[in-house]
């Protein structure tokens, strides 16, 4: 035997027989399973079998195909219309039997397993009108998630398909003008979304394009003149195309069943899903109050407050929101980011308290201010609001003292003390400022050796102020006037101490709501002036005024020439024409001239005036007097309340009645014991009552002297006012 031969013994494997019993050892042995570097030993080979068992084989559909018809279509009639869908899609045997006319009975069953879903329309097969219903992709582009369905045209498409429009059409003017003004009734058309047009398939289209060009021209011509409404309901062999319409009546209805029991399933399924999501969201809050947040738990804020300091609610929180119910896997795993969110929640409780804590103390102060007030008489002078007081340091150590000091009136006994002397600081900064600006604006220039703040300039008749503020915007005058204001009113403005709070201001600081009359967004501030503008041509038609008056600019002021009440005459109405009892001319006061030279003459600064005489002016007086007095006016709201002067919800200003009624309902004071000057006061912001024009033939008057400039000058640098609006 050579070599070769001897090699070629060596390397036979040894012939065995595997049975049930020794076939895994060998296996084994041979490794098999394990590693093929991996000795195994007969024993542990022994030990392996004991606990191993035989994974499941993957079963197929094969076998199901071969049981009899009768069982597999009582099975199959206990399906849904998407597992039957499924199903056919699984094998080709399977589709074969589940898409034959014969298993129609099947798709009913399992149509039936559906509540309320409407039955299949006769001119559509069971499983197209399955796959419309249940199958969530878009018929063009095949995107998963679309849940729109639209019934009148059959189809299921993604936004991006309905935008593109290439697979339907508007049935706009041309197509009409093009195939008849009625035709397009024969289509199934859906509205879009600016419901003014109509879309349809190009399928359904080029459908009925093509048997409209087989009919002739005179029965295509009686087509297009008929009303296609009519032709719905007449007989089936009235037209030849009447086939297709009776087939649009039924897809209308059809289309109409399916879309309400689609919006009905759509409502199910967000009230199931609110239901999971109600489910996890209270067991959530259990988990949290386990864990010692139930204070917060029970605190955490709304929806409203939550989006106005730009928090997240909880509801809306991305791991309470989902609809699945909560395992203590999910918990586990939720767990850290939850009471990382309920520390924010617990920081932002605690600063909200602070604040709140703050503005009981502040509701307190204004309290005492508003009653000091009211015991001093300081309701017809001007003084800081409530919100100055906040600011001063004073008031402002109080308020800020730590969290666990309890605050009392007793606690602001210094303050009250020093109230007076705060006051008159806060008068003395503010009449600094008013002044310097007065001065400036009326190009006043006291002698070098006078004091510029000393000269009082406040109560001059030319001092006019209009208001740019949000709340007069709304309120017009009559006639389009402008409102302008002289003093005291634009001192005692409303809009001095009042401001709109800001649409992301859920609640300011230093400062509260007010009350009955105001907007909503009504909140006191700080007094300030800034609403308020110095009216330059209103100015200078007053002094114009004035100098028909014969009266000084610089030293008239509002209540000398109320007292005075002179009656003017433009002569520029009158074409420079004077008073000589014989020309009709209108009669004006002087606060009514101004708003007319404002509103014919565009405050022209050349427009001169006329004063009639002093005894016309008299009679005039008593005419008109006499007749306000046989006349029924309206009540004016001109009363303001003292004892909520400068309080939270402090209302606007009423009427006699309506502020007997409010001190009798909110400070329980009776009708007979309300005390003019105690209980309420006439508000300081309100003008007087308008004196209305009158057209007569006033009598000749002498012009007044002329004036030379150097009494003008002398006169100029003379006397200043001595009046203080301040005390």
């Amino acid at each position: 035997m050579d070599s070769n031969e001897k090699k070629l013994e060596e390397h036979v494997t040894k012939k065995f027989k595997i049975t049930a019993n020794n076939g895994w050892e060998h296996v084994f042995a041979r490794g098999g399973i394990k590693s093929r570097f991996a000795k195994t030993t007969t024993a542990e080979a022994t030990e392996y079998l004991k606990n191993y068992r035989l994974r499941a084989q993957k079963q197929t559909l094969e076998i199901l195909i071969s049981l009899p018809l009768d069982i597999l279509f009582e099975i199959f009639g206990r399906l849904l219309p998407l597992d039957l869908l499924h199903l056919a899609r699984t094998t080709k045997a399977l589709r074969a039997v589940l898409m034959h006319r014969s298993s129609t009975t099947v798709w009913i069953a399992a149509r039936s397993n559906v509540k309320g879903m409407p039955a299949c329309a006769d001119d559509m097969s069971e499983p197209a009108h399955a796959s419309l219903a249940f199958d969530m992709h878009c018929h063009n582009c095949l995107k998963p998630s679309v849940r729109n369905v639209d019934w009148n045209l059959r189809v299921r498409y993604c936004q991006n398909v309905l935008k593109s429009g290439t697979l339907d059409l508007i049935v706009d003017d041309k197509f009409k003008k093009s195939y008849g003004l009625k035709t397009h009734h024969c289509l199934s058309l859906s509205m879009t979304q600016n419901r003014n047009d109509a879309r349809c398939l190009i399928s359904d289209r080029e459908a009925l394009v093509n048997e409209l060009i087989k009919l002739g021209p005179e029965e295509r011509a009686v087509l297009r003149g008929k009303k296609r409404d009519e032709a719905l309901i007449r007989k089936e062999a009235c037209f030849p195309f009447s086939k297709v319409s009776f087939l649009f009546v039924d897809r209308l209805q059809h289309a109409v069943l399916c879309t309400k029991w689609t919006d009905g399933e759509q409502q199910n399924r967000w009230k199931e899903l609110d239901h999971l999501r109600s489910l996890r969201h209270d067991a959530i809050m259990e988990k949290l109050i386990e864990l010692g947040w139930e204070e917060d738990v029970n605190k955490l804020p709304d929806l409203h407050t939550a989006r106005i300091y730009k928090l997240t609610h909880f509801e809306d929180h991305p791991l309470v929101k989902q609809p699945k119910p909560l395992t203590d896997r999910i918990w586990q795993n939720i767990q850290p980011k939850m009471v990382e969110f309920m520390g924010q929640m617990r920081e932002f409780r605690i600063q909200q308290e602070r604040k709140q804590q703050i503005r009981d103390r502040q509701s307190l102060v204004a309290t005492i201010y508003s009653d000091w007030q009211r015991e001093k008489g300081f309701h017809k002078c001007i003084m800081p609001t409530a919100a100055d007081l906040f600011g001063m340091r004073q008031v402002r150590d109080i308020l800020e003292l730590p969290a666990h000091v309890t605050i009392t009136s007793e606690d602001f006994k210094p303050v009250c003390e020093e109230l007076p002397k705060m006051v008159d600081t806060w008068k003395r900064c503010t009449s600094h400022d008013l002044r310097s600006d007065l001065l400036w604006r009326l190009e006043i220039h006291p002698p070098y050796w006078q004091d510029r703040l000393s000269v009082r300039c406040e109560k001059l008749a030319v001092a006019v102020f209009t208001c740019t503020g949000w709340l007069c915007e709304d309120i017009p005058e009559p006639n389009d006037s402008p409102r302008y204001m002289y003093f005291p009113e634009y001192l005692h403005h409303r809009c001095n101490r009042i401001r709109r709070r800001k649409w992301d201001e859920f609640d300011p600081a230093n400062t509260f709501a007010m009350g009955q009359g105001y907007p909503g967004s009504t909140v006191q501030r700080e007094w300030s002036m800034d609403d308020v503008e110095f009216d330059k041509k209103a100015s200078r038609t007053v002094k114009n005024i004035l100098d028909a008056c014969d009266l000084d600019w610089e030293k008239a002021t509002v209540s000398e020439l109320d007292d005075l009440d002179p009656r003017l005459v433009c002569l520029k109405c009158s074409y420079g024409n004077r008073c000589d009892g014989e020309r009709p001319m209108i009669v004006r006061s002087w606060r009514e001239s101004v708003k007319h030279c404002t509103k014919k003459h565009w405050n022209d600064s050349t427009v001169k005036w006329q004063k009639i005489s002093d005894e016309e002016t008299g009679s005039l007086r008593q005419d008109q007097e006499g007749a306000a007095a046989s006349t029924t006016t309206p009540l004016r709201k001109i009363w303001r309340c003292t004892h909520c002067h400068n309080k939270p919800k402090e209302p606007e200003k009423m009427t006699v009645q309506g502020m007997s009624d409010h001190l009798e309902d909110h400070h329980s004071i009776d009708p007979i014991d309300q005390v003019v000057g105690k209980d309420f006061v006439e508000a300081l912001d309100v003008p007087p009552k308008v004196i209305p024009s009158v057209k007569l033939k006033p009598k000749a008057v002498d012009p007044p002297p002329l004036k030379s400039p150097a009494t003008h000058s002398k006169r100029r640098s003379s006397e200043r006012i001595s009046w203080n609006m301040f005390q």
